[in-house]
């Protein structure tokens, strides 16, 4: 190679490198023709698509008619962000719409799909937590959950100061005080980018609730709900000399309904042995309340049109959520769910 070649090259190299430091441009591409056809079999279509926050949900790109089975969307963005591949469905029951995760950073991002899944690769960050989440369901399927929980725990700390790692953080197990407060620990080793996102705010308040929902052994709080002209309250039932078992629910929630033969059964069970059974319908309306209550054949009382004040006054973050308080009003079990709810009641009656 002459001079004038070599210098041609190294300038060459030079534009090439300093292009690579500032360019911002993504772009998004698909085939989704293998879960177009799968959805086909449903009556579901994909009617458009477009770039949004993930949290927000405002849209960053134009929305897309979609034409045949490909996507393509391109645009610019300053630093990567945890965006939504938004979907919008025909189906037999209306328009709904998928939210697939992306995050969005400079390169060619690129969303492989089966007739099952889809998942974005291509770039650094898409393919760093893809090949985690791969390497960790292996390790789940294996019956490993020990060796689960280290890959979740080690990848955020190697990705502590990227967004990835904002959505590790809410794999980790978060049921229990003693876990909320490892999900906090994990938090607080992130970098002000990763704590200060939107969904890391909201993992640590949820986090920082569960730390302080009353627990076993903790007097009842009380709280006042007002519907059709009255006001009902949890002391009205609770603190008054009787076992009161409290669930929180509502006409919506499957599980919910699928608890309540449960506490049918221990309420006419136990109900001579100065124990009753006490519903607290939250974010429902009452009139749904009703006519649950009446399908159900609830027998016992209920306080109807709670809301997000009293959940939050218990740090519950979801229902069913059934409290068993004592006598005295203090609490003597928490989180009951099916067999469990019996099994502890016979502790009580039958010893």
């Amino acid at each position: 190679m002459n001079k004038r070649n070599i210098i041609s090259a190294v300038f060459a190299v030079a534009i090439m490198t300093g292009c690579g430091q500032k360019n911002n441009t993504f772009t998004i591409s698909g085939d989704f023709t293998p879960s177009i056809e799968e959805m086909a079999k449903e009556g579901i279509s994909i009617d458009s698509f477009y770039l949004a926050d993930f949290v927000s949900r405002e849209p960053i790109t134009e929305k897309y008619a979609m034409q045949g089975g490909s996507i393509f969307v391109n645009g610019k963005v300053d630093e990567p962000r945890i965006a939504g591949l938004m979907m919008e469905m025909k189906t037999p029951n209306g328009v709904r719409t998928q939210r697939i995760p992306v995050f969005l950073e400079a390169g060619n991002i690129v969303i492989k799909t089966t007739t099952l899944t889809c998942h974005p690769e291509g770039s650094p960050l898409n393919d760093a937590i893809f090949d985690a989440t791969e390497e960790i369901s292996n390790a789940k399927k294996a019956g490993d959950f020990a060796k689960a929980q280290q890959l979740i725990q080690d990848y955020i700390i190697r990705h502590r100061t990227d967004i990835t790692a904002v959505m590790m953080l809410t794999a980790l197990p978060q049921s229990t005080i003693e876990e909320a407060k490892n999900v906090l620990a994990f938090i607080g080793q992130c970098s002000d980018a990763v704590q200060q996102h939107p969904l890391t705010v909201t993992l640590a308040e949820r986090m920082n609730k569960l730390i302080s929902r009353p627990k076993e052994g903790d007097k009842f709080k009380d709280f006042a709900v007002e519907y059709d002209g009255k006001t009902t309250r949890l002391s009205d039932y609770v603190g008054r000399g009787k076992y009161v078992l409290v669930d929180f629910w509502a006409s919506w929630c499957g599980p919910c309904r699928a608890e309540i033969p449960n506490i049918i059964a221990v309420h006419k069970k136990y109900s001579d042995r100065n124990f009753t059974a006490l519903g607290v319908t939250v974010k429902d309306d009452p009139a749904a309340s009703l006519q649950a209550i009446a399908d159900e054949g609830i027998p016992y009382p209920q306080i109807l049109n709670a809301g997000q004040s009293e959940m939050e006054l218990y740090g519950i973050d979801g229902i069913p959520y059934i409290i068993l308080f004592g006598p005295d009003g203090n609490i003597l079990a928490t989180d009951l769910r099916g067999n469990d709810i019996d099994i502890k009641l016979s502790e009580i009656f039958e010893n």
